[in-house]
């Protein structure tokens, strides 16, 4: 019989495949990948509250399964995999800009060019 974190792994696969936009990399801040084909979930135009101003930011989002990041970097970032790139932006490069969730499974970082 599947343990219950078996079975949140199996859920976590099924809704990053049904709603993913496509592949990405994990990048070191230096470059380096550190998880490459990882399925992502690529949000634009999602609306922040800038800490300095209090002004309302439109940034864009990149959520990835957590268990899939064995060495996530925080000043690093993310690349469009050119196998599967994300559909509507293409080929790109981001770079992370902070956490804007982390339920423990899917973790979503702000991205900016």
């Amino acid at each position: 019989m599947a343990s219950f974190a078996d079975l949140v792994d199996d859920m976590d696969i099924m809704l990053m495949e049904s709603l993913s936009d496509g592949r990405v990399d994990h990048l070191s801040a230096s470059g380096t990948p550190l998880a490459e084909g990882l399925e992502a979930i690529v949000d634009k135009d999602v609306e922040r509250i800038a800490e300095l101003t209090g002004f309302v930011d439109r940034v864009t989002t990149v959520t990835v399964r957590k268990a899939l990041l064995p060495g996530m970097d925080r000043k690093g970032g993310f690349r469009s995999n050119a196998a599967d790139p994300v559909r509507d932006l293409g080929s790109q490069t981001w770079h992370i800009d902070g956490i804007a969730a982390d339920d423990g499974h899917l973790i979503t970082f702000y991205v900016v060019p």
